[in-house]
């Protein structure tokens, strides 16, 4: 039993809209969350090299911190000689502000291949809706 041309579309569009759309919207929001990592560790890597520079927190540092949906509270920090890191699935390591910058660094350049590897994932995808897409009209020019 052969499938008719106008059934074979249908198919090749809900393949297109079902699994290759949602595998690119994946791979998008990824990349972003990605994106958003890393910009946490280059601020927090750009307050560390602050604090060193110019001797931040010798007597405490007084600062903000974000409490959740951008509501923030003043605190105060009474040692800035160590840091406590998020290494993932909530658990925290106490780094000194040297050991965090090279922790830090090592993020950054992990999350950067992250982001390469998305951007290729992403770029396949394109790549397949535009083969599919291509399938498509080939098999509406066959009728």
């Amino acid at each position: 039993m052969e499938i008719s041309i106008p059934q074979k579309v249908l198919k090749y569009e809900a393949f297109i809209n079902d699994v290759l759309k949602e595998q690119l919207k994946k791979t998008a929001e990824d990349l972003d969350r990605t994106y958003g990592e890393i910009a946490e560790f280059i601020q927090l890597e750009n307050l560390i090299q602050t604090i060193e520079e110019n001797g931040l927190g010798k007597d405490g540092l007084k600062t903000q911190v974000d409490i959740g949906c951008n509501f923030y509270m003043q605190a105060c920090v009474p040692d800035t000689s160590k840091i406590l890191i998020d290494i993932g699935l909530g658990y925290f390591v106490e780094y000194t502000l040297k050991e965090a910058l090279i922790v830090i660094k090592r993020r950054i350049n992990l999350l950067n291949r992250k982001v390469d590897i998305l951007r290729d994932q992403s770029a396949n995808t394109k790549a397949h809706i535009k083969l599919v897409l291509h399938g498509i009209q080939e098999l509406q020019n066959i009728k």
